[in-house]
């Protein structure tokens, strides 16, 4: 018995990591992660430069050994081990399925007339509008996290991080992943419900089963956004489209920095609601973390479980209607 327990934890495993990294549907996989890292290389590189950087060079400006060596890069390590390992074997249950909410949906509209769109103009509208779905979904949860003090206590582990890597992304609590998971299920199923019937039931463009636009913003900003690089898009790009700069301002402990920049690769939604920050060419100088975070803020066991504490005591305290009155203390105050 113990003996296929560990061997369907190993296959669980080399699955994971088969998928993760060879996978066509992942946005980690090695073709995504070289092309990610070669537009860093192209960032990293100080615009006006004649002479070819040497590797060394760009090693130190893509992998600097302070980020790696601090505490809180070591936690984004472990972070990122977790993701891949541990989470979905954990908390894989407490995901809903797009699938389920788009089979509700129909179920609840019943047959919807379709267009009659050309079946090219159809599948690219649906492209279109599921990656719209996901960045809207993206912009709310994270919108929600700031704005509710409960989620707020989860997603802080986030941004208890005190410096920025690409692995920064993988920082993340699970309750604040499954929300995340959930309200992105919600509103593509939603959206491939009604707008399935409407354009003819047209199959998106995807890559590996992902939506097409979704896996090239993830290649080309998204993984990114962490990035300790200053790169910024111009006051002109830099309105439609969100790049490094504009999420290290978001992680900013600086108040004019508060709540700013939610939105994963287009600044659309950002726009918006009035959340939308567009960072200068010059490098602003940033406090990153969290006010109050902790004594370790970068330890597992206090990421891990001191939010559900801090959680807890956000309850509001009503009187019990059952408890009798103390009567050492029905005259206090009185003498």
């Amino acid at each position: 018995m113990v003996s296929d327990g560990i061997g369907w934890l190993a296959g669980y495993w080399a699955n994971q990591l088969g998928g993760t990294f060879f996978g066509t549907g992942s946005t980690l996989s090695i073709f995504g992660l070289v092309v990610t890292v070669l537009i860093a290389a192209f960032l990293a590189v100080p615009r006006g430069r004649r002479a070819m950087p040497r590797l060394a060079v760009w090693r130190r400006a893509l992998f600097p050994r302070r980020i790696f060596s601090s505490a809180s890069g070591r936690a984004d390590l472990w972070w990122f081990a977790f993701s891949l390992f541990g989470y979905g074997l954990l908390f894989g249950w407490a995901v809903l399925s797009s699938v389920q909410i788009t089979a509700l949906i129909r179920l609840a509209t019943g047959p919807i007339a379709p267009l009659g769109l050309p079946p090219l103009v159809a599948s690219a509208v649906l492209t279109v509008l599921l990656y719209l779905a996901y960045e809207f979904s993206y912009w709310l949860d994270h919108y929600l996290s700031h704005a509710v003090p409960l989620l707020w206590q989860f997603h802080a582990v986030h941004h208890s991080a005190e410096s920025l890597s690409l692995l920064t992304t993988f920082r993340v609590h699970p309750v604040d992943t499954i929300v995340f998971a959930n309200i992105t299920a919600i509103l593509i199923g939603v959206t491939q419900g009604l707008a399935g019937p409407l354009l003819g039931e047209p199959h998106g463009v995807t890559i590996g089963g992902v939506n097409a636009l979704t896996m090239i913003g993830a290649i080309t900003l998204t993984h990114l956004q962490h990035s300790h690089l200053w790169v910024t898009f111009g006051p002109r790009w830099g309105r439609w489209l969100l790049s490094p700069a504009h999420h290290q301002i978001h992680h900013s402990m600086d108040v004019q920095h508060h709540n700013r920049n939610f939105g994963n690769t287009l600044a659309l939604f950002d726009r918006l609601f009035g959340t939308l920050y567009v960072p200068g060419a010059r490098r602003e100088p940033l406090r990153l973390g969290v006010e109050g975070g902790g004594m370790r803020p970068h330890g597992w066991r206090n990421a891990v479980f001191a939010p559900f504490g801090k959680a807890w005591a956000l309850r509001p305290h009503t009187p019990n209607p059952l408890a009798q009155p103390d009567p050492s203390r029905a005259n206090a105050g009185h003498g």
